[in-house]
């Protein structure tokens, strides 16, 4: 009788297996022959399910997003929307190591991207959460009253974007200079300069 092999099952065990070589060696460790080694295949085998590294890149984003929203559905946010929108948007930053390694993925899978028009779609489609994000977050200040009239949410949600992204390089560059702590102190001045 045949073996029945689950295939969900085995592509959630290589995007793990590629995970921890990320978070072990860095991602650059991670081809397709590490990981299949590491997982106990052939290449051949880890191409059945991953035919490029782009296809295992892509896996693998998505992997983690889906880890990272059921961690996000369990956070109880503060009802008070100052410390609601600091929580949420340091959510979004590298402040520890899991998420140090999510970021160098993200780059590497960013610069891929330019050149390879199934991440582009992806890299689109985080970007687009980003500032849906960062617009939230303006939305739940200006309802609390914490917002003046006078801000324009839209420009500033490109703004609050770019202070993010900007604190995630940085952060990934320099984590010596950019630690959690200063992180959190950035984001809260420019959430009370937000309010004026």
């Amino acid at each position: 009788m045949p073996k029945i092999v689950d295939h969900e099952q085995k592509r959630k065990l290589i995007a793990e297996t590629a995970w921890s070589i990320i978070e072990s060696k860095g991602i650059e460790q991670a081809s397709i022959r590490a990981v299949a080694t590491a997982a106990g295949l052939s290449p051949g085998a880890l191409r059945h399910y991953f035919s490029t590294q782009d296809e295992l890149l892509l896996f693998i984003v998505d992997y983690y997003l889906v880890r990272e929203y059921s961690r996000a559905e369990s956070l109880a946010i503060s009802p008070h929307p100052m410390k609601a929108a600091k929580e949420v948007l340091l959510e979004l930053l590298p402040m520890d190591k899991d998420k140090r390694t999510a970021v160098g993925v993200w780059w590497v899978f960013a610069i891929r991207s330019l050149t390879s028009a199934a991440l582009q779609r992806k890299k689109d489609e985080l970007m687009d959460g980003l500032h849906d994000l960062t617009k939230a977050v303006l939305e739940l200040l200006a309802k609390g009253e914490l917002l003046p009239p006078s801000v324009d949410v839209e420009l500033e949600s490109f703004r609050l974007a770019a202070v993010v992204e900007g604190l995630t390089v940085l952060a990934l560059l320099r984590p010596e200079l950019y630690t959690s702590a200063n992180i959190e102190r950035i984001i809260a001045y420019h959430l009370r300069e937000l309010s004026g």
